[in-house]
């Protein structure tokens, strides 16, 4: 009976110390949520990197100190009491990792164009594919961190004016039309609509036609779909394989709208993949169907240069997977393969934040973030040594 007893009485001593255990458990957690209370949004983020993001063992492979700046940026933000210091952190933590494929935090004035292109243009807005980029952006702008701008603020017309226009010049000497283009911008490729069937009108004798993109970091694929390549009349496809990782939210991006398929099953699967732990791939087709608008025989040449990234880099991309034009310049930028960055937020910061999720592959094989080898690679990327090169084709 006293053994029964005894027994007893160590059980339930037991059991007030495992009780008491956890409550001290409990209370840690939330003194650590109160002394650190974005560590949480800390750690997250690292683990979407490590699930959806296909470039970090890229990076350490070109020896950036991935895992040193995770744990130093970590120590910084045990310290950190309010979202802005934290979204600051982040902002230079990408830095350290270069901004890689696009890995941004996003600011407000970039979230008012974003939200403006997702949520306020309707045919984006109702399109089942960025339903994923809308809801987030929502969420974003019901966090309290960011405020959605008005369907005025917000407007093509609002925004057309903040971007520089086609500068259109003709070299009469060897026959050559140049249209400087300084951004791909969603916002403008409804007033650059014309300006190429414009020039042509304005000078039909062209025998080159220039599209000098340097300077360009992009904007959106409908515009050189739309406004440079269209316009010719010739109805043109190129495909591009896109490599991933296998994670939840990756998936859910790309199930409904994609046939997926196995990396370790594909034909001529790029070494990078594997190494990487993108096992998984889609192809993504762009088809542009051709509006006669222009009528010219001009030789095309795409001036290129490393500002050259994201959609501009589609559209050097697709130049020299179909022939459409020759690329000559200076090695692009890179990261134009894919889709718009997906959108992460982060739930006690509010912050919002953006990367690639695929990593393309180039016509020659390589990785669409190192960008493309021109055809003709010039000492200087300018309009005047491509022009030396038009005349010396042209026997001056």
């Amino acid at each position: 009976m006293k053994k029964a007893i005894k027994t007893a009485v160590l059980l339930l001593c037991a059991a007030l110390l495992l009780t008491g255990c956890a409550k001290t458990s409990n209370e840690s957690a939330v003194e650590e949520k109160e002394t650190a209370p974005f560590m949480a949004d800390y750690e997250l983020l690292w683990e979407t990197l490590e699930t959806d993001y296909p470039y970090l063992d890229y990076l350490r492979d070109r020896g950036v100190h991935v895992d040193s700046i995770r744990e130093s940026f970590k120590e910084r933000v045990k310290s950190v009491k309010k979202p802005e210091s934290f979204a600051l952190i982040v902002s230079q933590m990408f830095e350290k990792l270069g901004f890689t494929a696009h890995l941004f935090m996003i600011e407000q004035l970039f979230f008012n164009n974003l939200y403006a292109t997702y949520l306020l243009d309707h045919e984006v807005s109702e399109s089942p594919f960025f339903e994923p980029w809308c809801r987030t952006l929502k969420e974003a702008a019901a966090s309290g961190r960011y405020t959605a701008p008005t369907e005025a603020q917000g407007s093509t017309d609002a925004k057309v004016g903040n971007y520089a226009s086609v500068t259109v010049t003709y070299y009469e000497d060897c026959k050559t039309l140049c249209l400087k283009i300084p951004t791909f911008v969603f916002f403008v490729e409804e007033r650059d609509h014309d300006v190429l069937q414009q020039a042509l009108e304005q000078y039909p004798e062209a025998e080159n036609i220039v599209f000098d993109i340097t300077g360009n970091s992009g904007g959106s694929d409908g515009y050189w779909m739309n406004n440079l390549v269209a316009p010719f009349g010739e109805d043109r496809m190129c495909s591009i394989r896109l490599f991933f990782k296998d994670s939840p939210q990756n998936m859910q991006i790309m199930e409904p709208y994609y046939e997926i398929e196995n990396t370790s099953e594909a034909e001529n699967a790029p070494e990078w993949a594997i190494r990487y732990g993108l096992n998984k791939y889609v192809r993504q087709v762009h088809s542009v169907e051709g509006r006669e608008a222009v009528h010219s025989d001009a030789k095309r040449w795409v001036l290129v240069d490393h500002v050259v990234y994201s959609a501009s880099e589609s559209f050097v991309a697709f130049c020299k997977s179909t022939g459409w034009a020759t690329i000559v310049g200076k090695q692009t930028g890179g990261d134009g393969a894919g889709f718009s960055p997906v959108l992460r937020l982060l739930p006690d910061s509010g912050v919002l934040y953006e990367f690639s999720c695929v990593a393309g592959e180039n016509p020659d094989g390589t990785m669409s973030i190192e960008g493309t080898t021109p055809d003709v690679v010039l000492e200087s990327a300018t309009i005047d040594c491509l022009l030396d090169l038009i005349r010396q084709e042209r026997g001056h």
